[in-house]
Formats: C-alpha cells, sequence, structure tokens
C-alpha cells in the first residue's frame, strides 16, 4: 500500500491508525507525487491512496499518471467533501474516492474490498487492460446527447435520465459516482433517475463537459449492442429484487440485487472492445445456456464475463453484496458453498433468459424445490407483467 499526502502529519497519523494492519499490508508512505512515482517504478503496488490536493503534482495528476505507467495498481483519492469540483476533474483515473477526514476502518475496509476481488482476474496482462479503463466504452451518440443537454437551460431531469439508462457504460459510472463513499449517502442509490437527482443537473453537466463519466471510450466491437445489454441487465436486476423482496430480505439487500442484476455484464464492454477477436466468438454462443457460455467466455477472454464484471466493481468500490453476487457465478442448486445472493443472481439470470429447465433443486441446500418453484412464479409474474405493458 502507497500513501500520498504532502502533510507530514497526516502521513504520521495513518502509520499509528493503521499499526494494526502491518501484520497483512507492506506499506509505503509518499510526500509528493514525485516521490510516490519513484517508488512505484521500485516496486509493485497493490493500492496508491492520495491526497487529492497537494502542491505540484496533484492527486488527480498523479493518480493519471499511475494509470498509465502501472494499469495494474487500484488508485484511490482522499479528498474534502467542499472539493467537489476538484473530484470532478479527477474522476478519469480515480477508481475510488473516500471522503477526509476518513476514519481508519472506513479505509482499511475499501482496501479490503479491493484486494478482495484481484484473485479473480489471474492473468497479470488482463487485470493491467481492465485496470486501466478510464471511461466505459459507449456510443458516441450517448455523449453527443448529453453534451447538447448540457447546452440547454431547459434541459429537465428526465431526459437526461433517459438516455443514460438507455447504456450500461453510462448508467455504470453515474452508479459508481453516486455510491461512492465521497458523497456519504446512509444507504446505495440503485436507479439512475435518483442518482441523477442526487448529483443534480449542475453536476451533470460538469462531467459531460470535461468528458469525465460521459466521454465515448474505446470503440465498440461490431454487433455489440449498448441497448440490448442494458435492456438484458434491466430484466435480471428487475427480477432479482423481486425475488429478493419475496425472500423478505432487507430493503437495502434488496436493492443490491438490482444492481448486481443490472451491472453483471459490464465487464463485457472492456473485454469485448480490448478483444475484438474473442467477441466475434462469443457472440456465435449467445443463444447457450449461460452456463455453457461462462465456460466459452473463459476460453475466448481468459476470464469470465462476469470475473470482469465483479473486478471493475470491485475496483470502483461498489457494495460487497453486489460484488460477491457477481462474483459468484455461475452458481447452481447443487453448489453447497454459494452464497444466497449468488444463487439468487445466477436463478434470475436463467429465468429471465427462460432457461429453467437447467434448474434442478437441491435436496439440503438452499435452493430448494418450495424455493425454486417460489422463484418460478415470481418470474412468471414478472413475465405477464412486461407482456402488458
Amino acid at each position: 500500500m502507497l500513501f500520498v499526502d504532502d502533510e507530514p502529519g497526516v502521513l504520521a497519523s495513518l502509520r499509528h491508525s493503521l499499526e494494526d494492519r502491518r501484520i497483512g499490508w507492506d506499506m509505503r508512505f509518499a510526500v509528493d507525487g514525485e516521490e510516490a512515482l519513484e517508488l512505484l517504478d521500485d516496486q509493485s503496488v497493490d493500492v496508491v491512496i492520495s491526497d487529492l490536493r497537494m502542491p505540484g503534482m496533484g492527486g488527480g495528476e498523479l493518480l493519471a499518471e499511475v494509470r498509465r505507467r502501472h494499469p495494474e495498481t487500484a488508485r484511490v483519492i482522499l479528498s474534502e467533501p467542499a472539493d467537489r469540483e476538484a473530484v470532478i476533474t479527477a474522476i478519469g483515473p480515480t477508481q475510488q474516492y473516500l471522503a477526509k477526514p476518513c476514519a481508519a476502518d472506513d479505509l482499511v475496509t475499501a482496501v479490503d474490498r479491493v484486494l478482495s476481488v484481484r484473485d479473480l482476474v489471474a492473468d497479470p496482462s488482463l487485470r493491467a487492460v481492465l485496470g486501466s479503463v478510464e471511461s466505459l466504452p459507449k456510443p458516441p451518440s450517448v455523449y453527443d446527447e448529453l453534451l447538447t443537454m448540457a447546452a440547454d437551460p431547459d434541459c429537465e431531469i428526465a431526459d437526461v435520465v433517459r438516455v443514460i439508462e438507455q447504456d450500461m457504460g453510462a448508467t455504470t459510472e453515474v452508479l459508481h459516482l453516486v455510491n461512492s463513499a465521497f458523497f456519504g449517502l446512509p444507504n446505495q442509490v440503485p436507479t439512475v433517475a435518483r442518482a441523477v437527482v442526487l448529483l443534480g443537473l449542475d453536476t451533470v453537466r460538469a462531467l459531460t463537459l470535461v468528458g469525465a463519466v460521459f466521454h465515448p471510450g474505446a470503440p465498440m466491437p461490431p454487433g455489440l449492442d449498448p441497448r440490448a445489454l442494458s435492456l438484458r441487465g434491466l430484466g435480471v436486476g428487475v427480477l432479482a429484487k423481486r425475488i429478493a423482496e419475496v425472500e423478505g430480505w432487507a430493503s437495502e439487500d434488496a436493492a443490491a440485487m438490482f444492481l448486481a442484476g443490472l451491472l453483471h455484464e459490464a465487464g463485457l464492454l472492456v473485454l469485448a472492445t480490448a478483444s475484438p477477436e474473442g467477441w466475434a466468438e462469443m457472440r456465435r454462443s449467445m443463444h447457450l445456456p449461460v452456463v455453457e457460455r461462462e465456460r466459452i467466455e473463459r476460453e475466448v477472454f481468459r476470464c469470465s464475463i462476469t470475473d470482469a464484471s465483479a473486478y471493475l466493481l470491485g475496483l470502483w468500490g461498489f457494495g460487497e453484496t453486489i460484488v460477491h453476487a457477481i462474483a459468484g457465478q455461475p452458481a447452481g442448486p447443487e453448489d453447497v458453498h454459494a452464497v444466497p445472493a449468488a444463487l439468487l443472481l445466477s436463478v434470475s439470470r436463467r429465468l429471465s433468459a427462460f432457461e429453467p429447465d437447467h434448474l434442478n433443486p437441491s435436496e439440503d441446500g438452499y435452493l430448494d424445490a418450495a424455493r425454486l418453484e417460489t422463484w418460478q412464479a415470481v418470474a412468471d409474474d414478472l413475465s405477464r407483467e412486461v407482456a402488458a405493458c
């Protein structure tokens, strides 16, 4: 772990508050960006945690250089809540945002969450590809529409929401930002509509004008339809949330399952653009069952789409329930070690794809015949509602 802050007192406080982590963490400290980059060039670093405002090279500039030189290193910014404008300028290279003052427990939780997903992607070159993401690929039309709206004083929130919701990349990025610890919200924000309201139109305009969130990014390969990807995620997310509610899960956990379903294929945007050949081969298997598709994904991409999604969302600080549910794919009733969230997401994916024949209840596990029948009934009810619309 490399901590960067121009105030020696802050670094001394970090040393003291994180003393009990010295057994598991090899911690280094730098007083400016130049010293930090020298340390990074000399040894491998898993996570960089930098103050935002520093004389000379600021935190955003430092993390941009870390992203360029060492894309496999996770990047975290510490900033005062009042520095919202400065945070916007640092959004591209930053993967997580923590608000100052940051309690030691919150810092440890954020770093542990990053470390917990590293084993999902074993290939160092693939880690570098995923870690170098500055803006998820999206159609240029999304950016163009939002740019037009940014210049329109009469633009309404509903118009902005409509444009963002139709694209998986834009949806992921705006939810990433609003759910970061920088905003300090007590509960997860599961919808684009709520996220835009909380951010405010002025912030959305600023994000658009500086190209921090809605920039098109790398061009998408032929045949990758972002709207279809978003609609598929929305269908899985709505069903997962409905099932969680029927199961009596807490409202925040049900909201987390909606996000897990909504974003479980976000990693495809990166994998497909990084390997158009792999995507071309993957397209030919889209008609196959979920489990068979994931076997092929590992062959062509060197990891599954859900592994890549969980890795990205873990780096970006999404909640533990969301990341674990996606990382646990594919999960079947026979998997006694699967957490309920992973099972719920897996079943929601299959029922949304009309694959009930591939689900056999467990005799002594979580997903027994009665529970599976209940979940199937929820899916049938939702299907009838959609058909009626």
